[in-house]
């Protein structure tokens, strides 16, 4: 499970003129006004004094950890040791850098986290230099874990299981976190209209999704079931450029955490086929979450929506298997790939965004995952044909199988991310 929330900045900026052309220096020497202006404008801050904002920003807020710092396609800072309240390390960073960008850059992302009041936050600062006026100048996307529902470190699996499934039965968790992080989430709005006091921050409500996982997470899940911390990622998994909707998380994009998956499964199975002795029966806890005000949505790990979580009732077909998954021995990292063939056949969201033909499809959803190239064998290696360069693939595919050719690429490959 996890919550999430956006804001937008909008900052003041200059207008974008484009080149004129033949036709327009012809029009002008007979006089006639020439419109040069293209609707976009430019930030006219620099790089620096836009990171220094953000980490003055963040710090009103009580955020001072960082997680990294991008600037195009250069790394400036990224914190690898897991280097506490190192806010002032990236702006550091930063400094020594920016005469690289003395020419101007196109989009800075600064990423930091926060754990507090029982939640782990994951908050991404992406600032566009040249965007349409329409658009905001900089996005805030927040990811948060409820860490009572993770398993701790050094508690078996099994045990982990029942310890959360009796947490979930409590018709306020989901309604108590989302209520925090709204107030972390307003905090840092405050913050931030502060630091950019002649621009606009604008707030949308905290949203809480369950992640249906894909075959290649719940894989990945058995081969690291040990690992109870997210991993951060030798090189970001960014989305297609501009994608920052309403189910954008910025967790998958920077870090590996197989827990996640686990919790995701937890959850489904416990909202479709709960254990007695957890005092609950199915469909309660949709139900009852949306009638405290926190309604929860389910949604397949390619964005696409499935139900409301009061409605998994109604799409238990679309959720074959995932209550057996998840009463695997995680532990074992032994996966037989015909015993999740019923939950991949439920992944047909990829077939239309898929290039193959329309039988390969039907059979093999996970088109930029290796199937293609190995017919039959369940393969998720990403690496085995020109598959992860198809059209299909978004613009960073390519470039993520090269780096880890990892199963991770599957969900990184749709027309939708």
């Amino acid at each position: 499970m996890r919550l999430t929330a956006q804001a937008r900045i909008y900052l003041p900026g200059e207008d974008v003129f484009r080149k004129p052309t033949f036709w327009d220096n012809v029009k002008g020497m007979f006089g006639s006004d020439v419109d040069l202006r293209t609707g976009e404008t430019r930030v006219t801050r620099d790089v620096l004094a836009l990171t220094e904002q953000i980490q003055q920003g963040l710090a009103l807020a009580g955020i001072t950890n960082a997680v990294s710092l991008v600037v195009d396609t250069d790394v400036i800072y990224q914190d690898i040791d897991g280097v506490p309240n190192d806010a002032g390390l990236l702006v550091a960073a930063m400094r020594r850098a920016s005469s690289r960008f003395s020419q101007g850059f196109n989009v800075l992302r600064a990423v930091f986290e926060l754990e507090a009041q029982g939640l782990h936050s994951l908050i991404e600062v992406t600032v566009r230099a040249v965007h349409k006026k329409t658009e905001p100048s900089a996005t805030v996307a927040v990811g948060s874990r409820i860490l009572e529902l993770r398993p701790a470190d050094g508690e078996d699996i099994e045990a982990a299981k029942d310890r959360i499934g009796r947490a979930l039965g409590n018709a306020q968790l989901v309604p108590t976190y989302r209520g925090i992080l709204t107030s972390q989430t307003q905090t840092l709005q405050a913050a931030l209209q502060r630091v950019f006091a002649n621009g606009q921050v604008e707030l949308d409500p905290v949203d809480a999704q369950v992640v249906r996982p894909s075959g290649a997470d719940v894989r990945a899940l058995g081969q690291d079931s040990t690992s109870r911390h997210p991993d951060l990622r030798d090189v970001p998994v960014y989305p297609r450029a501009g994608y920052y909707g309403a189910g954008y998380d910025p967790w998958g994009t920077y870090y590996r955490d197989p827990m996640d998956t686990f919790v995701n499964l937890m959850i489904i199975d416990a909202m479709l086929s709960p254990r007695s002795y957890w005092g609950y029966g199915p469909g309660f806890l949709g139900s009852h979450w949306s009638s405290y005000g926190a309604p929860v949505n389910i949604i397949n790990y390619n964005g696409s929506p499935i139900c409301s979580a009061d409605q998994i009732g109604d799409h238990a077909a679309q959720f074959s298997a995932a209550a057996q998954i998840a009463d695997s021995d995680f532990s074992t990292a032994q996966w037989d790939d015909r015993a999740l063939a019923g939950y991949d056949a439920q992944d047909s969201n990829w077939s239309q965004y898929s290039s193959g033909s329309a039988s390969n499809d039907a059979a093999n959803t996970f088109d930029c995952a290796g199937y293609d190239d190995k017919p039959g064998t369940g393969s998720f290696d990403c690496a085995g044909a020109a598959d992860c360069a198809a059209s299909d693939c978004s613009w960073d595919c390519s470039s993520d199988c090269s780096w880890d050719c990892s199963s991770d690429c599957s969900s990184d490959c749709g027309g939708d991310w």
